[in-house]
Order: C-alpha cells, then sequence, then structure tokens
C-alpha cells in the first residue's frame, strides 16, 4: 500500500446507470483495491443513504481524504464537502473526479470510458498526497437583498422577501414596475374558462410594492458592476433622472400641453406617447418621466411648455444622473423576457406587410388602453397617429382623416394564427427551443375574438399544440367556439392589392396545399431573453444556457440557484414559462433568498493566495492585483482581502520569488493530478472553473464525443499554468495541452481575459520548441460543438505525432 494514501478511500457512485452503464465499476474497484486503496461504489451517492456510507466509512477506516468519482462537482460538490466535513474532515479534503460529463457521457467506448474514469480518479488520488487542510473564512451576511427586475417575478420574489422581514431593493430599468404581464391585457389560470383583467391582479401587488416599508423602489435603474462575495456583495447602480420630482400628482397637464409625439415601447412601437408620459395609466410610481432624448427642451431648443402647466413644481430639467452603491446578501434576477423579431423570418411577412402582427401586438390592440382603445382592427386600415404628424415629431393641428373611420369598418372577419415562430425551429435564426405560452396565447386570444366578434373565421396554423395539465379543457372550449385548426408550417405569406394576406402551407394531416385568405395574421413569435437579462448575466458573471437563458444549478434540485452563491433566478430570466409558473418561481428564489440570508455567518471558498512569509521580500509586485486584493497591514505586512480577492492566480506570476500560491491549486498539486491522469500521447486541457468548465460539462450533458485520450484539469484561471506546469505535463507525455478559458463577457472575465492571452503567448516563447504544442481556446456555452470539435482535432494530432 502506497503510505501516503494509508488514509485515503474511492467512493463511485452509479448515478442510476449514467456513469455505470458505461464504465466498468468493477474492474475500476478491483485494480484500485489491489493496489491498497479502498473503494466503495453506491447506486447514488448524493443520497441520504449515500452520505451515511461515506460518513460511516470515514468514521470506520479513519480516512482524513476522499475521493468521489460521480457526475460534475458544480451538482454536488457542496453537498459532499458538508457531509465530509459532517463526518470530521476538512473540506479540502475532498476531490471529486468527474466520470459523468467528462467520461461516460463523452466515450461511447465503454473499455476506453473505464480506462480513462480509472485515470481520472488516480489524478485526484495524487492529488489529494499534496493537499493541506484549509482553514475556513466564514463572514456575516448582509441582512439585505436585491431583486433585479420589476415584472410579475420580481414583484412577486420582493414582496416574498419583505414579508418575510428582509428590506429589499427593487431595481427596475424602466420608468415603471409591471414588465410584460401590464401589457397582455387579459389572463387565465389552468383551472379556469374564462378570462380575467391581468391589471386588476397586478395593480394591487404593483402598490403594495411601494406601500411595503420593507422595499426600496429604484426605477430607471440598472445594475452596472458587482464586488464582493456571496453573503457580503457590493453593487453599483446608474440611475437615470426623471426630470419629475416625487411631488407630481399624476394630474397629466404636462403630457397633454407636450408637443413632441414619441414611439411608445408600451404599444409596440406606435407612435401614441409624449415626450413626457406615464409608461401607462397605472404606472407606479406615478410620476411622469421626460425622454430626454425627444424633450426639445433638453435638446437645447426653447419649450418648457411641460413645467409651464405643471401646478406643482415638479419638473425639473436640472437633474442628473445618480451612482447609487447597495450592500446586499443575495440577489434575486428577474430580468424577463423579450418576443422573438419575427422579421427574422421574412416568409411571415412581419414588417413588410403591415397586416402581419404578432401575438403581444394583438394583445395591446385587444387591451382597453390600447392603441386602439380595444378595438380589433387591420393595421392598414387605422393610424396609430392621434394627431397629425410631422418628420420631426411635433403634432399639428389637422385631424387625420384615417382616424375618423368607425370602429368596425377595418375589423378582420378572417385570421390565421401562426405558431412556432422562432420557437422549435433549428434553421438560421430561430430557436430549438419550445417557448411554452404561445399555444394558450393563440387560444385566449380566439375565444377573445369569437365572444366580442361573432362570425370570425379564425385558423391556427400549428406543429403540436401543447395545452397542459388543466389547459386541455381550455383548448377544447375553444374548439367548441369553431376556431380551426391546421396541422403544418406556413411556407409563405403573399399580400394581394386590397391588403389582405394568403397563407401558403401544406396540411401535414390531409397532405393538401392550402391557401388560407386572411385579413389579418398573428404570429407567435418565440420568447426570448431579454436584452436586460444578458446583460446582467455578463455583470454578475453567472452561467446563461447556449440561448442564453440564465441557468440554474441543477434543475430539479437547485432550479433557481444560479452558477454563483447567494444569486438566484426566476421567472423567464431563466426559461421561458407561463405566469402561473413564473409566479411559484419567483416564490421559491424568494424563500431560497431568505434561507441564504438567515443562515449566517457564511463559508466562503478558501481558495485564495496564500503568501509564504519565508519566501516573500515584501517587494509589493502583488500589490499591481488588478482586483486590489492585496493591501499592507498595519504590521507592514502584505496580506490578501479575502472579499476582494477571486482567486484568479494573476499574482502568483507577479511574484518573482514564488512566496504566491493559490490554495487547493498549488504547483506541487496540479503537478502531482498531471502526473495521475496523463498517459503517452494524451491531449491535456486546463479549463477555468467558470463558463469554460460549464462549457466542458455540457459537452457531455449535449451527448457529444470526443477521444478518450483528452484530459481535463480544472483550475482558476489558466494564469496559474506556468512554464513548470507545462514542461511538466509534457515530460508526462502530453501530446499537447490546451488552455480553456472563459470569455470575456463579464467584469471580472474582462480584466483576466487579456490577461491570460498574453500570459499564454509568453508561455509559448518561454518554453522553446514545446511553444508549438499549446493551443489557446476561449469557450462559450452556445459553442459547445466547436469546443467537443477542438478536443477532437487536436487530439487525432497528438495521435498522428506519435505513429
Amino acid at each position: 500500500m502506497n503510505p501516503g494514501l494509508d488514509k485515503t478511500a474511492v467512493f463511485i457512485c452509479h448515478c442510476s446507470g449514467n456513469i455505470s452503464e458505461h464504465i466498468e465499476i468493477d474492474s475500476i474497484k478491483k485494480t484500485l483495491k489491489a493496489e491498497g486503496i479502498p473503494v466503495f461504489d453506491y447506486e447514488y451517492l448524493c443520497s441520504r443513504e449515500g452520505q451515511t456510507l461515506i460518513k460511516n466509512k470515514i468514521s470506520e477506516g479513519k480516512l482524513d481524504r476522499v475521493v468521489i468519482g460521480s457526475c460534475t462537482p458544480s451538482k454536488h460538490g457542496t453537498l459532499f464537502k458538508k457531509c465530509i466535513q459532517e463526518a470530521g474532515l476538512n473540506r479540502a479534503m475532498l476531490e471529486i473526479a468527474n466520470l459523468r460529463e467528462h467520461c461516460a457521457w463523452v466515450h461511447p467506448d465503454k473499455a476506453e470510458a473505464t480506462e480513462k474514469a480509472l485515470s481520472l480518479i488516480r489524478g485526484k488520488l495524487k492529488r489529494l498526497e499534496k493537499l493541506e487542510p484549509l482553514e475556513e473564512i466564514k463572514v456575516d451576511i448582509v441582512p439585505q437583498a436585491l431583486v433585479i427586475g420589476g415584472g410579475i417575478a420580481g414583484i412577486t420574489a420582493a414582496l416574498n422577501l419583505a414579508d418575510n422581514g428582509i428590506s429589499t431593493y427593487l431595481v427596475e430599468k424602466d420608468s415603471s414596475i409591471g414588465g410584460n404581464m401590464a401589457k397582455i391585457g387579459k389572463v387565465f389560470s389552468p383551472d379556469k374558462l374564462a378570462e380575467e383583467c391581468a391589471m386588476c391582479s397586478l395593480s394591487p401587488l404593483m402598490n403594495e410594492v411601494v406601500a411595503n416599508p420593507k422595499i426600496t423602489l429604484l426605477t430607471l435603474t440598472e445594475v452596472e458592476h458587482l464586488h464582493g462575495s456571496a453573503g457580503n456583495f457590493t453593487v453599483r447602480l446608474r440611475k437615470k433622472p426623471r426630470y419629475v420630482h416625487d411631488n407630481c400628482t399624476g394630474c397629466g397637464r404636462c403630457s397633454r400641453m407636450c408637443p413632441v409625439l414619441v414611439e411608445n415601447e408600451f404599444n409596440c412601437g406606435h407612435m401614441d406617447k409624449k415626450a413626457i408620459s406615464l409608461r401607462f395609466s397605472q404606472s407606479v410610481p406615478k410620476t411622469y418621466c421626460i425622454d430626454p432624448d425627444h424633450c426639445l427642451q433638453l435638446s437645447g431648443k426653447t419649450c418648457g411648455k411641460c413645467e409651464e402647466a405643471c401646478k406643482s413644481g415638479a419638473i425639473d430639467f436640472s437633474q442628473k444622473e445618480e451612482i447609487i452603491e447597495l450592500n446586499v446578501g443575495a440577489i434575486i434576477v428577474a430580468t424577463g423576457f423579450e418576443e422573438y423579431d419575427a422579421s427574422q423570418k421574412p416568409q411571415y411577412g412581419y414588417g413588410i406587410f403591415k397586416n402581419a402582427i404578432t401575438q403581444m401586438e394583438l394583445a395591446r390592440m385587444l387591451g382597453i388602453n390600447g392603441p386602439t382603445k380595444g378595438a380589433l382592427l387591420r393595421p392598414s386600415d387605422f393610424s396609430f397617429y392621434p394627431d397629425t404628424v410631422s418628420s420631426t415629431g411635433i403634432c399639428g393641428n389637422e385631424s387625420s382623416s384615417e382616424n375618423s373611420s368607425d370602429e368596425n369598418s377595418g375589423t378582420p372577419k378572417r385570421i390565421v394564427m401562426i405558431q412556432c415562430v422562432g420557437s422549435r425551429d433549428e434553421k438560421e435564426g430561430g430557436n430549438r427551443y419550445c417557448s411554452k405560452y404561445c399555444c394558450m396565447a393563440a387560444l385566449k386570444h380566439s375565444n377573445l375574438i369569437m365572444k366580442k366578434y361573432p362570425g370570425t373565421e379564425i385558423t391556427i396554423c400549428y406543429i403540436d399544440l401543447r395545452a397542459l395539465g388543466f389547459y386541455e379543457n381550455y383548448y377544447r372550449a375553444v374548439q367548441d367556439m369553431g376556431v380551426r385548426f391546421v396541422r403544418g408550417r406556413p411556407a409563405e405569406i403573399v399580400e394581394k392589392q386590397d391588403k389582405s394576406l394568403v397563407v401558403k402551407l401544406e396540411d401535414t394531416l390531409s397532405q393538401q396545399i392550402k391557401e388560407l385568405p386572411a385579413d389579418l395574421v398573428v404570429l407567435s413569435a418565440a420568447m426570448v431573453p431579454s436584452k436586460g437579462t444578458r446583460k446582467i448575466a455578463s455583470v454578475l458573471n453567472i452561467s446563461q444556457d447556449e440561448s442564453g437563458f440564465i441557468k440554474e444549478r441543477h434543475s430539479k434540485l437547485r432550479p433557481v440557484d444560479s452558477s454563483l452563491d447567494g444569486i438566484f433566478v426566476c421567472g423567464t430570466a431563466q426559461s421561458p414559462k407561463d405566469i402561473t409558473d413564473t409566479i411559484s418561481q419567483a416564490g421559491l428564489a424568494a424563500a431560497r433568498g431568505r434561507a441564504f440570508i438567515a443562515d449566517s455567518p457564511k463559508t466562503l471558498i478558501n481558495e485564495i493566495p496564500v503568501i509564504n512569509p519565508l519566501l516573500c521580500t515584501q517587494c509589493k509586485e502583488c500589490l499591481r492585483c488588478p482586483f486590489e486584493a492585496f493591501y499592507i497591514n498595519e504590521s507592514g505586512k502584505v496580506t490578501v482581502d479575502p472579499l476582494s480577492c477571486t482567486g484568479c492566480g494573476y499574482c502568483t506570476g507577479l511574484c518573482p520569488s514564488g512566496a504566491i500560491q493559490i490554495a487547493g491549486f498549488t504547483k506541487s498539486q496540479l503537478k502531482a493530478e498531471i502526473e495521475g491522469v496523463i498517459s503517452q500521447g494524451d491531449l491535456l486541457g486546463f479549463v477555468n472553473s467558470g463558463i469554460a468548465s460549464l462549457t466542458c460539462d455540457n459537452i457531455g450533458n449535449s451527448a457529444l464525443n470526443y477521444p478518450s485520450n483528452v484530459k481535463l484539469i480544472k483550475v482558476p484561471t489558466n494564469l496559474v499554468v506556468d512554464k513548470e506546469l507545462l514542461l511538466h505535463a509534457f515530460k508526462c507525455g502530453a501530446s499537447a495541452v490546451l488552455f480553456i478559458e472563459d470569455p470575456p463577457d463579464s467584469p471580472r472575465a474582462e480584466i483576466i481575459y487579456p490577461l491570460t492571452v498574453r500570459h499564454f503567448e509568453k508561455m509559448k516563447e518561454e518554453i522553446g520548441d514545446s511553444g508549438k504544442r499549446i493551443y489557446f481556446k476561449k469557450a462559450y456555452v452556445p459553442d459547445t460543438k466547436g469546443l467537443a470539435g477542438t478536443f477532437t482535432s487536436l487530439a487525432r494530432e497528438g495521435e498522428e505525432m506519435i505513429q
């Protein structure tokens, strides 16, 4: 028995066949036991029974080190660390070999997968020989929360937090909370056939927000930067000026006097809004807001009519942007969705034909506060300009003749709705996922129209109509109303001289080509991540899926936890869903956030720089850290601030005496793991533990393959990989080394990425001829196939070099 491993044991999880059906676990056990290493296996190590097994074996065998072969550590790493800690071990004395995503799911050949699994375990065993216990770093959690996004998800989460005693900041980029739900007019529940007023449900909640003393509402505000760590985040916000004080009474005189019309985002871009306005009539806060891009006064021209009309003196053109810093313990992201740009599918005529609109535009038209005041009209027959508007956007006095037609003059008699526009579409510009809400939205609008305009002919063109659970009852009720359904995706829409349309498609049930005449075509456009969702994922440095939605930690066990502790996600920022599911998930996110804050003090990940005082010369080179994580303490010694440190490893290259190493990723530990995993001709990948690691895991999740001689080692960033490690990898037999790094899509990565690129170029020069054998790859989650392809091509090149 190796004396360095006399208190180490290996535990292998079957993962309900996900591992055991692809890897010969008995063969691995036999090999390791012959080397004197205790090995135990169980169906589900993550279960209570599995954890009990681990704890009992630690106690019985007096183990001080543990290797677990299971799924990716991003799933159950925290769980297993807690497990061994409860058994009396230091959390650092655990290593997890990823036998599922990096082995079983990517290598179809069972013998090759088994051989690689054994090498991954051996790498972790050797690494454990060099590991030392780490001291825990504990911080008190700030008892405040931040909710980003003021739609129904954000409102629900903020109210739940506040009602449970948590002081909460609710940040919304628009001038009012309410989000997309405020636009849709009518809603219904799975168990109801009747439609209800959306605002009747939403408005009381919006008013509860401003009335709750535990909630601070910040509108026209966006998150710019995040600093700190879980439980102690410092968030920088930028608050735009409203140019109207809070003493605004909401009387509307200012808006009536304003001479400038602008596009109304709330009404899907119709030109029916003034340069000073409310977002909608029930806005919260009910304080008018000036659009600085269109206000004459703010553009340097003489106007000021709103100021003259305001009797409360609320107008203030001198207001400026504010920078606000908050200290919070937990963050909930509820940044919502946007409607897919249907013009990306020109065959449907959106943006080409006036009478081709989206479901959201139809919802605004049917809304009593919409551009047509609830009347169903063909856009080609109706002017959305309340008055004549000049090219400058300034209202004239002449009334538009188009706007004087009676309500029913342009009412469409034939309506065709097209499902899955941008959803369930693998072609360029489309999305592979189902948007989940579109079928029910089409059924709802069909029902509303049939009730208000009996005799209207409505046809829904579908691929598969998805009415889950009790929604099936609503689907049947709409069928009984006389709505027709044609199975097939339309190929083309053409316009006739009278602006009516013809929808051409193949009915896949009757296998007939059909031409459906339509006065109005309504496109059920996909739900896509909002620009705010994409931006906040970058700012907070949290993972996104390949479509841009924020990825949850675990779809079943942690469905609202993001990739970073202390940051949670809910609603359509996480995935497409309807209002019912959004509200449920927002409640769960609030509960998780409250539990996180209550679990104070928080134990931080202690993989931060450690300074060897015997080697440190106090040269102060480490003070060049871009995150300002090093400082001089009262004794004049260089010290690390654990809250500021990101653990990137840049300091290890700055230190000329080699006094700094990253705890858990020291040179001796990485060398040992290299020795354990590498065989002659292998491709070694050093993987950034952030987005790059997630992308590597997603190769397995996507059931993609690459050669089994690709071995991956996780590092904080590739800044810790120096010349000595590279030469050691080649000495151990690596044919090539690949740096796999996070893209510069977050504030942290924007700093680290260029440093890593420069470090890589420096390494290529320093190692001479071997520099031709090191490569660099930027890993994006959507580019999972590309990364798998890189693994395959480099591994094959290495095999050819050996031959």
